[in-house]
Formats: C-alpha cells, sequence, structure tokens
C-alpha cells in the first residue's frame, strides 16, 4: 500500500507536468478546446443549471426540506429505504441536473438530516442529469429530435429508479431516519437574507461547475490529438467508429461525447442507446464535481461511481428497448400502423420481452451481489 501510495506521488505530478507540456505544442488547439467549453457551459449549462440552483438553495433556507420530508416518507422509505428528505435531493437532481443531486446529498449528510449509510444509499440514484439537457441540448439539439429526447429521458429516469431499488438492499437492516414534525424557527433568516445567500451559494457552484467543463474539454481534445481514439478503430468498424468514440468520449464528458456520437449524421438504435448510458454515467467531469462536494461528508465516492456505472447499463439496456419508439424516422408513423421500421410490432415486443426478462435476471444477480457487498463492508461501514 506504501508503494503504491509513493508511485501516485511521483507519478501523478510527472502526468501533470507532460500535460502541460503538451498543451503548450498544441496551444491554439487547446485554447480552441477551451473555448467549446466556455461556450458550452455559459450557453447551456448556466441557463439549465443556474435558476434551479437558486431554487433549490431557497427551498432549503426557508425550511422546506422538513416539510417535503414529512409528504415525501411514505414513498421513499418502503421503495429506496430512505427518509423523506430523500427526496428533495431526488427532486434537485432531476430537475436541476448534475451535479446538483449530489449537493443536494452532501447537504443533507453534513446537517444530519440523513445518516451515513442512507447518504450513501441516496446518492446513488439522485445525482442526475436534468430535462433541460437532456431533452434540450442532446434530444434537440444533437439528434435533431425532442420525442429522441423523451426517449432519453425516460431511460436514464428509469434506470435511476431501478439502481436505487437495488440500493435500498445495501445495508438494509439499518432503517431509515425517521423525521420530526416540521417547527418553524423563531431566528429564522429573512428571506432577502436567504434569497442572497442562495444566489451566491448557487453562483460559487456555477463557477466550480464551469471550470470542471472547461478542463475535461481540453483533455478531451489532448485524448483526441494524441491519437488515443483512434487506436479505438482496431476494435471497430470504420461506420462504428463515432459510436465507439463516443462513448469513450462520453465516459469523459458527457456533452462532448454525445457531440461525437451525433457525427454520423444518423440517429439508430444503437447511437441512442449510447446515448442513454453515457448520459446515465455522468463522465468523470461530473464525478469531479461530485467528489468535490461529497469531500467534506463520510460518503464513499467508490460506491457512488459503482451506482453509477450500474445505472449506465441498465439505463442502455432500456433505452434499447423502448429505442424503436422514439427514432425520428420512426414515432411518426406509431398511430398509423403497429409496424415500426421494417420489423413487426409483435416481433419488437418479443424481443422486448425477452431483454426485459434478462434485465430481470441481471438484477437479482446484483441484489445478491449487495447482499454480500454489504456482509463484507458490515465489520468496517
Amino acid at each position: 500500500m506504501d508503494r503504491i501510495r509513493q508511485i501516485r506521488r511521483i507519478g501523478i505530478p510527472i502526468l501533470i507536468a507532460l500535460f502541460n507540456v503538451f498543451l503548450i505544442f498544441h496551444a491554439a488547439e487547446m485554447v480552441g478546446a477551451a473555448k467549446d467549453g466556455v461556450q458550452l457551459w455559459f450557453n447551456q449549462v448556466l441557463p439549465a443549471l443556474l435558476p434551479f440552483a437558486v431554487g433549490a438553495n431557497l427551498l432549503a433556507g426557508l425550511g422546506f426540506i422538513r416539510l417535503l420530508g414529512v409528504v415525501m416518507a411514505p414513498i421513499m422509505v418502503p421503495v429506496f429505504n430512505v427518509s423523506g428528505v430523500g427526496a428533495f435531493a431526488l427532486l434537485t437532481g432531476l430537475t436541476s441536473g448534475y451535479p446538483m443531486g449530489a449537493k443536494a446529498v452532501a447537504h443533507l449528510r453534513e446537517t444530519g438530516q440523513v445518516g451515513r449509510r442512507e447518504a450513501q444509499r441516496l446518492i446513488a440514484f439522485t445525482n442526475n442529469a436534468g430535462p433541460l439537457f437532456v431533452i434540450g441540448f442532446v434530444g434537440t439539439g444533437l439528434f435533431g429530435s425532442t420525442v429522441a429526447g423523451y426517449g432519453l429521458l425516460l431511460s436514464h429516469i428509469a434506470g435511476a429508479v431501478v439502481v436505487g431499488v437495488l440500493f435500498r438492499f445495501l445495508w438494509s437492516s439499518e432503517p431509515a431516519q425517521k423525521q420530526a414534525t416540521p417547527q418553524v424557527s423563531d431566528e429564522a433568516e429573512s428571506f432577502g437574507q436567504v434569497l442572497g445567500n442562495s444566489i451566491k451559494n448557487a453562483m460559487e457552484s456555477m463557477v466550480m461547475v464551469g471550470g470542471y467543463i472547461i478542463l475535461f474539454c481540453v483533455v478531451i481534445k489532448a485524448v483526441e490529438l494524441s491519437g488515443l481514439f483512434s487506436l479505438l478503430a482496431i476494435f471497430a468498424e470504420e461506420s462504428q467508429l463515432p459510436l465507439v468514440t463516443g462513448i469513450a468520449a462520453g465516459f469523459l464528458e458527457v456533452a462532448n461525447g454525445a457531440k461525437i456520437l451525433t457525427r454520423s449524421g444518423e440517429v439508430t438504435q444503437a447511437t441512442l442507446s449510447a446515448a442513454a448510458a453515457i448520459i446515465s454515467f455522468g463522465g468523470f467531469s461530473v464525478h469531479a464535481q461530485t467528489a468535490h462536494f461529497i469531500k467534506q461528508t463520510d460518503i464513499r465516492f467508490g460506491l457512488y461511481l459503482l451506482a453509477k456505472f450500474l445505472q449506465a447499463i441498465i439505463a442502455g439496456i432500456i433505452c434499447w428497448n423502448i429505442a424503436p419508439w422514439f427514432l425520428p424516422q420512426s414515432h411518426s408513423a406509431i398511430p398509423v400502423a403497429l409496424v415500426l421500421g421494417d420489423v413487426s410490432f409483435v416481433g419488437r415486443m418479443t424481443n422486448a420481452s425477452i431483454d426485459f426478462l434478462l434485465l430481470a435476471g441481471l438484477i437479482l444477480l446484483i441484489i445478491k451481489l449487495c447482499s454480500r457487498v454489504r456482509l463484507a463492508l458490515k465489520p468496517n461501514f
């Protein structure tokens, strides 16, 4: 272990130094990539995240979390084994997008509203992409189809729910915390103070998110210039190269990966499913932001990352089955006849049923593995 730490202390600075040298030799390309990152953040991410971030901060500052916890407890406790206040993190993640769900979970943990294991279960399924990004940017902007965006969003949310149900079995012997009746504090801040703090906090978060987006845009461009992406041609045909490259880039930064997926100019079942997978995974750009928010808590980053891998696989499988109903060339024909493309409706339903049975088997296997992980971690967690 000490040797690994020593290698890490020496190796990481060397890699960063080599990366800086690479930036110098490809300054023009790197500046262009940074500009693309700034435009992506300013034109797409900031307008989509900032209003929701301010709203979430306002709700937290005005004591809405406890009220929501009482209302949502009958759903959150039996389904996900988390207390009702977890609904705040879930709704924040689904409306605001990455990484605001993780930030909400960190807030709940730091304020003691959820326990350690409960926060671990909660972050597994609440840090998600927002509908403006999925439908607006990816669906309409990149794939040229709002309907395709709805298919991606449905797959994404379904994958998150499945992961949440799976993780409820992790440390299932520890029940969710009971919530007290909401009380109004006599020393509550004025609305003006809460609003000012909410805007300040939201802008600080947005600047941090923008920095990560710009950095990973530069990293992806550096990887592309180094020829690493071209090595993927060994494992894929030329026609499939945008698909493979898009998935690889999407695991670094989801927006750039989605852009690469659409380079072929054709929306297919495979590209839509790949987009659902990388959106659900989030990319290491998002995970770096998540690590920043949870670093002051005792939430384990490794288990969170495992959850995102599972969500990517499950969302990809779900999207593969429902994609024929959301492809641009197919959805307009659904009301006319029960024929989608060149495959009959009955045939598609049969294939979908088989795939869902396989997915159910995978879920049962994952539940078994979660039980074993729980037993292995019980003495130390």
